[in-house]
């Protein structure tokens, strides 16, 4: 069984600055507050045995099922059934400690596990295997259209190729942000017009909305004015509504929404 030993990087440090400073001619006390510990573990550390002094352990409960643990986590199963199974050996430690000496033994061992992988071994599998692959996430393309996200050339080319409507939607999207920037409405008629003949059905029906409430349309373009704060009041209001219901009486409601300019 491997001893999963290995040196505290801490300990070593301190061990190495307490001998170069011993040698230096310092005193244990002069030590002690340069470095911020106490005269006896300076006096340990003075000539001590470096190993024993800096070594590094995990050792606990679970060192019997060490290499069942390690094999596990390789394998792929998440370290909630880990726990379960080595306690149905006889382990009764708690499954926090369990779990902190399952993370060190993956820190230590290098083992690549997915916190959200199931815990099935066919689907482990499955999931390595689809790593293996390029592919772009949906979210990436999200951020992309939306939030002008950069994306790989080649992860470029390819949607638009496999997806030429994405082209559309894309420019969709920068040329509607166009119209509130710049603030003119013959962009915002160009825009309803040609995408009312759009043959993505969800962007003719947007534009063709557009043309429906034309006039809210044209005040929310060419106005800088805005119901923000109005929606912001609207919302504390129905929050405080939704706290207090069936606990408080109509009247206690109104007095905690309604303003009262005698009040201080």
């Amino acid at each position: 069984m491997d001893k999963f030993s290995d040196f505290n990087e801490r300990c070593v440090q301190l061990f190495k600055s307490i001998n170069e400073y011993h040698a230096a001619g310092f005193s244990n006390r002069k030590i002690g507050k340069l470095l911020g510990t106490s005269r006896t573990t300076v006096a340990k550390y003075i000539g001590g045995d470096f190993e024993s002094l800096c070594k590094k352990t995990i050792r606990s409960g679970l060192d019997e099922y060490h290499d069942y643990i390690v094999k596990s986590l390789k394998a792929g199963m998440s370290r909630k059934d880990i726990y379960r199974n080595v306690v149905a050996m006889g382990f009764s430690g708690k499954q926090t400690g369990a779990y902190d000496y399952m993370n060190k033994l993956i820190a230590h061992y290098g083992i690549e596990i997915s916190l959200y992988w199931s815990t099935s071994a066919d689907a482990i599998q499955k999931q390595k295997r689809i790593q293996e692959y390029d592919y772009i996430t949906r979210t990436a393309l999200f951020k992309y259209l939306w939030m002008n996200a950069d994306l790989m050339p080649e992860h470029r080319e390819y949607i638009y190729k496999e997806y030429p409507q994405l082209c559309e939607l894309n420019a969709c999207v920068k040329e509607f942000r166009q119209i509130f920037e710049t603030g003119r409405m013959p962009l915002l008629y160009l825009f309803i017009e040609r995408y009312k003949l759009s043959d993505i059905k969800p962007l003719s029906v947007f534009a063709k909305g557009l043309g429906n409430d034309i006039e809210a349309i044209e005040n929310a373009v060419s106005s800088n004015l805005s119901n923000g704060f109005v929606e912001g009041v609207v919302n504390k209001l129905k929050t405080n509504k939704r706290i207090m219901y069936g606990r408080c009486s109509r009247g206690l409601l109104s007095a905690k929404m309604m303003y009262s300019p005698n009040t201080s």
